[in-house]
């Protein structure tokens, strides 16, 4: 009986140190955020200019750009909610707005828009849905969205070619190269869609973590990579049999788009412009996206205020070119930057509070 006790002391002192080692991975994340907002801060002193400039312009349109930004997020958060419903998985509008707006915020953050996908399917693993079949959704989701993207901005381009050539001909290239780049990907990922095309690349992963032995150990990414593949390929069974809500999906992307672009408009009347048609700003702006959206900068910062000055030189001729890059860019980026900065502080407070409740109820079970 005593050498019970005492390997269960032994066990529980274990336990005690084991816990005392480790690391709170949660905490650590929500102050690195919290610094990456200071530091935003600090590298980005024009705030100061840029809440000047805003105090003389027309409120009414400002009040219309943030308004139409969080339409443009609901739009975002239905079409996820949609394609998930889709594959029989129910999600809250709320939780898809979540979804979405972290997305947003990682793409923004990350070189060539590169952390929005694989963040929301980790946060969506801790919502039990596997990563193989969240990926699939989000790439489908970003298909939806840039057929939207290719089709608007190539209307645009159409639109605005004469006079392009005429006043600004040096950007028709660059314009050029960002349809093709942007249209290739729309060909690109359905071929992800393809049995041996995404066994091919689960193939290529593994052979990639074997050479990393380490990894191979810790990780189990083997298996882990063998889940993914049989995970997406369930969804590829099921898409073709809700082919529908990929259509929907990209008519509604359509509207999204515009709304995302529109911003730029209601900026440009709050300058106190107005002879120029809604229409024509929307293309300038489409047509400024797709030139830029390849570019490999976080939020594609400098080819963004350098692309404005290049597209909107001459909309903005009352010497307010540069207030309007700093306004335009604080309600498109920066602005959206700090919102989900502040969610994922948010997110990950409430979910380890939800854990810790989650951990005492389960210790407080009877003993069978």
């Amino acid at each position: 009986m005593a050498d019970h006790e005492m390997q269960a002391e032994e066990l529980s002192a274990a336990g005690r140190k084991k816990k005392k080692r480790k690391i709170p991975w949660g905490m650590l994340y929500i102050f690195a955020t919290i610094i990456a907002i200071v530091v935003f801060g600090i590298c980005n002193r024009e705030f100061g200019n840029v809440f000047r400039t805003i105090a003389n312009l027309t409120p009414g349109f400002l009040v219309l750009a943030v308004v139409i930004t969080v339409v443009y997020f609901l739009f975002e958060g239905g079409i996820i909610r949609l394609l998930m419903r889709s594959q029989s998985i129910p999600m809250k509008l709320r939780s898809a707005m979540k979804i979405g707006l972290l997305g947003i915020y990682y793409s923004y953050i990350t070189p060539s828009s590169t952390g929005g996908q694989p963040m929301q399917a980790a946060y969506l693993r801790r919502d039990n849905i596997p990563v193989g079949v969240s990926t699939a959704v989000l790439i489908v989701k970003f298909f939806c969205f840039q057929c939207a993207f290719f089709l608007c901005s190539l209307l645009s381009f159409f639109l605005m070619y004469g006079k392009l050539s005429l006043e600004n001909p040096g950007i028709i290239p660059l314009i050029i190269l960002g349809l093709i780049i942007n249209g290739g990907s729309i060909i690109f990922f359905p071929c992800l869609f393809i049995k041996p095309v995404l066994h091919g690349i689960c193939r290529f992963a593994k052979w990639l973590v074997r050479k990393i032995k380490f990894l191979q150990g810790r990780f189990r990414l083997l298996d882990s990579i063998d889940k993914f593949e049989t995970d997406f390929g369930s969804y590829r069974e099921t898409f073709r049999e809700n082919k529908r809500s990929v259509l929907w999906g990209i008519l509604l992307s359509i509207p999204q788009f515009m709304l995302q672009m529109s911003v730029i408009y209601f900026v440009f009347r709050a300058f106190g412009y107005h002879t120029i048609s809604y229409w024509e700003v929307f293309a300038v702006q489409s047509l400024l996206q797709v030139s830029v959206s390849f570019m490999p900068m976080p939020g594609a910062s400098g080819a963004q205020e350098i692309g404005f000055s290049a597209f909107f030189r001459n909309y903005f001729v009352k010497d307010d070119l540069y207030s309007a890059v700093m306004v335009w860019r604080f309600f498109t980026y920066y602005l959206v930057v700090i919102a989900g900065a502040l969610l994922v502080v948010a997110d990950q407070f409430f979910y380890g509070r939800k854990k810790k409740k989650e951990s005492a109820e389960q210790s407080n079970l009877p003993e069978e």
